[in-house]
């Protein structure tokens, strides 16, 4: 080996030990939880969750209340888990808002409560969650939860399928079809004020 290929082999080993203890001090507390999780380590899942979540981590919150709710690793606990999705979602967890409004809306581990659902909803679409979004365009046009109304449903359906549904985009032909031009138009002129007003 030459002394030319001796200095590239090391300087290769340099740069693959300097990225591997870069890439260790890059993963991040919740990334290591994520880890004992998916590896099957509960207790220490669980054990750095909650240090991460009484420290406001949202997604740790998250993911503590999907744990007590199902019982991975622990005995499932309602109250824990309820708890932490509140917590996630009055922080600002989109994930969480939406499982509000679901639960809400279901009646699931909760009394059924349509107005509290459709304010879940409504607080995820205004940070532009796709499912938020599309769920309270139902009950718009459902008229459940929030006054029936066609108009609005149609703006929420455009803007759920703008973030990606593409459900969305088929539910928003249908009631389109449904409207007039004056109407339509009132749709248009509410996603703008809803574009400006979003978070």
């Amino acid at each position: 080996m030459t002394a030319l290929h001796r200095v590239r082999a090391r300087s290769v080993q340099a740069a693959l030990m300097l990225s591997g203890l870069l890439c260790l001090a890059a993963c991040s507390d919740y990334d290591r939880a994520r880890n004992a999780y998916e590896g099957g380590d509960y207790a220490l899942a669980i054990s750095r969750f909650e240090a991460l979540a009484t420290k406001g981590d949202t997604k740790a919150q998250y993911d503590l209340a999907q744990i007590y709710f199902q019982g991975i690793g622990t005995a499932k606990d309602s109250q824990k888990g309820w708890y932490w999705l509140l917590s996630a979602a009055g922080m600002g967890n989109v994930a969480a808002m939406v499982q509000l409004g679901a639960l809400f809306e279901s009646g699931v581990g909760a009394e059924r409560d349509y107005a509290t659902a459709a304010q879940w909803y409504l607080r995820a679409a205004r940070k532009g969650d796709a499912v938020g979004r599309f769920n309270l365009a139902l009950m718009y046009y459902k008229g459940i939860g929030v006054p029936k109304d066609e108009v609005a449903a149609l703006a929420w359906f455009r803007l759920s399928f703008k973030a990606g549904s593409a459900a969305a985009r088929d539910r928003a032909d249908e009631i389109e079809r449904e409207l007039t031009k004056a109407e339509v138009q009132r749709a248009d002129e509410l996603i703008e004020r809803l574009a400006q007003a979003a978070d």
